[in-house]
């Protein structure tokens, strides 16, 4: 990489957190990038990111910083928001931080469910962090509802929207960005182990159980796809896993990407649509279902198609565009009949 070209310069150091790390070591994460990448990767723990001087332990030294720490239960929103801004003040203290990617969640701008009424997003308003409407309130509404118990989707909101808060009132000296991905399609190996949603796939495709891959008599459409939220959740958007990380990547490294929201959202499609992509691309596997004639999708829509998000891909990755969900889908299922 040349300075030219890229906000931080080859043999930048990057701290990216993530939920897995902070709880417990992974040796098999750690064996597989000093196998990919030598000595350049290096694991550390944070015990608590409500305690700045740990924080600032593992800042020492570091360029960049690709937040993606959350939490999973409704009442630790306020914990993740704290989680979120801390990282931003521990990073101001550091004159050697030049950027700061936030990984935040499409439904931070919009609950994206199927809508049989239609509507559209249209990025250049949702892009506005300022605006009142570019902010999913539905979504932390749902979150501390008993009966629509949905944490990821309000503390996402959140936190995003009070690290907004913090920059423009604080005004650091380091460039931050965030990213928006919508339902991200995780099917990929790595050396021994396996995401969930790969070895759910793998075992269903190998010895399905009965129900797994069939649509049930009497069940209508729209049932059954809000039970398979617990498989997989293909309502409306997708974005592969390394498309996102790209994305991440642009946020830190492209000097054009300036205090933007970068909205990951590659195509409509639905989860009748990933039953018919196995169909296609395993025809011997027969327990796999057909698809019901009547395949009822949302009618909301986002403009322009790919966005800016897309540009990025291209012009900074040199790639066609994003990558299918068939392709997303056939990296997944490697090796399965």
């Amino acid at each position: 990489m040349s300075n030219s070209k890229h906000a931080l310069p080859k043999g930048s150091r990057v701290l990216v957190t993530v939920r897995g790390t902070i709880r417990a070591p992974k040796p098999w994460l750690s064996e597989y990038f000093a196998q990919k990448y030598g000595d350049v990767f290096e694991a550390v723990l944070v015990t608590c990111f409500e305690n700045r001087d740990d924080i600032n332990r593992v800042l020492d030294g570091v360029d960049g910083i690709i937040h993606l720490i959350s939490a999973a239960l409704p009442a630790a929103i306020p914990w993740v928001v704290k989680a979120t801004t801390n990282i931003l003040e521990s990073a101001a203290g550091m004159p050697s931080i030049k950027r700061v990617v936030l990984v935040s969640s499409s439904n931070g701008l919009s609950m994206l469910t199927p809508s049989p009424n239609g509507g559209v997003l249209h990025e250049s308003k949702l892009i506005l962090t300022f605006m009142i409407g570019s902010w999913s309130d539905e979504a932390v509404k749902a979150a501390w509802d008993p009966n629509t118990p949905d944490e990821s989707k309000g503390f996402k909101t959140e936190a995003e929207r009070e690290a907004w808060t913090w920059v423009r009132g604080h005004k650091p000296e380091y460039t931050f960005n965030t990213v928006l991905p919508c339902m991200t399609v995780i099917l990929c190996k790595i050396i021994g182990a396996i995401t969930r949603s790969a070895d759910q796939l793998h075992n269903m495709l190998e010895d399905p159980s009965p129900g797994d891959l069939r649509f049930h008599d009497g069940v209508d459409p729209q049932t059954l796809e809000r039970r398979s939220h617990g498989f997989i959740n293909l309502a409306e958007w997708y974005v592969d896993v390394e498309d996102l990380a790209r994305l991440c990547a642009v946020g830190l490294s492209d000097p054009s990407a300036q205090s933007e929201r970068i909205l990951a959202f590659a195509q409509q499609m639905n989860w009748f649509d990933a039953v018919s992509l196995l169909r296609q691309l395993r025809p011997k596997n027969t327990p796999i279902a057909d698809v019901p004639e009547e395949n009822i999708r949302g009618r909301r829509d986002f403009l322009p198609r790919g966005g800016r998000a897309e540009e990025l891909l291209r012009t900074f990755y040199g790639l066609p565009g994003w990558t299918s969900i068939r392709d997303s889908l056939e990296k997944g299922i490697e090796g399965c009949v």
